[in-house]
């Protein structure tokens, strides 16, 4: 029996491996959502309310007809690709549960940077299933270019103020991207650590982007002097709270 479970197992790909891993991951957070909502609302920082237990149990079901639709068909990338659009709704609900006053920016942010992870190696297994996307190695050198900008904010207001800029559809990146904040040398601030879902140019005007967002409140149209506009979100539930930081 266990000859056959190698050999079974030496027979999958690496993408096919990699998405049976994310198909166990779903069905444990799926669980964890489904039967304990309150204690996962405290965990990743939103308010524990009737409303947000019930959404979390509804996540957590998405959760669950993923996990097994992966581990049914490791080799099809349709299922992975409904994890690429829970983990979208994820992080704009992420995004939203920041503007509640009982919300803990710290752990949200954590979280946020939790599912950006997890909504990469989504996206590489399901492109890889599809025949899009390089091997690892090649994805992992794409990713290897970072690039960095220091803002005028707390690492506590800079971390939430991302999460924010991607609930609201400032970003401009794909959804295979590292994020990282650490304070800035000299109490100057908190420097922005980007790679991956771009080339250097994009993630370049991202940080710029972000920056005079978070700075100003005005988001550069380019690079001309004088040529800026206010910021919009692009729904009117998805307002910033940007302004509040300057």
């Amino acid at each position: 029996m266990l000859n056959r479970y190698e050999e079974y197992g030496s027979d999958r790909t690496s993408a096919e491996r990699l998405a049976l891993g994310l198909g166990w991951l779903s069905l444990a957070l799926g669980a964890a959502e489904i039967l304990a909502p309150r204690q996962v609302a405290r965990l990743i920082g939103m308010p524990a309310t009737e409303r947000a237990t019930k959404m979390l149990r509804v996540y957590g079901a998405r959760e669950i007809a993923a996990g097994v639709g992966i581990l049914a068909r490791p080799d099809e990338s349709r299922w992975l690709w409904s994890r690429v659009g829970g983990d979208a709704l994820d992080l704009a609900t992420l995004g939203a549960a920041g503007r509640e006053e009982r919300s803990d920016p710290t752990r949200l942010a954590f979280a946020a940077a939790a599912v950006a992870g997890v909504t990469a190696l989504d996206l590489i297994a399901a492109r890889r299933l599809d025949g899009t996307e390089d091997d690892f190695p090649d994805v992992a050198f794409k990713l290897s270019e970072e690039q960095a900008i220091t803002v005028k904010a707390s690492l506590e207001t800079a971390e939430t103020s991302w999460v924010e800029w991607c609930a609201s559809g400032f970003s401009k990146l794909k959804n295979n991207y590292a994020v990282r904040f650490e304070p800035a040398p000299g109490a100057r601030g908190t420097e922005v650590h980007l790679s991956g879902g771009g080339s250097t140019g994009t993630l370049r005007e991202e940080l710029r982007r972000f920056k005079q967002r978070l700075e100003t409140g005005e988001i550069p149209m380019s690079d001309g002097p004088g040529l800026s506009r206010p910021a919009r979100p692009r729904e009117a539930v998805a307002r910033d709270r940007f302004a509040e930081v300057r």
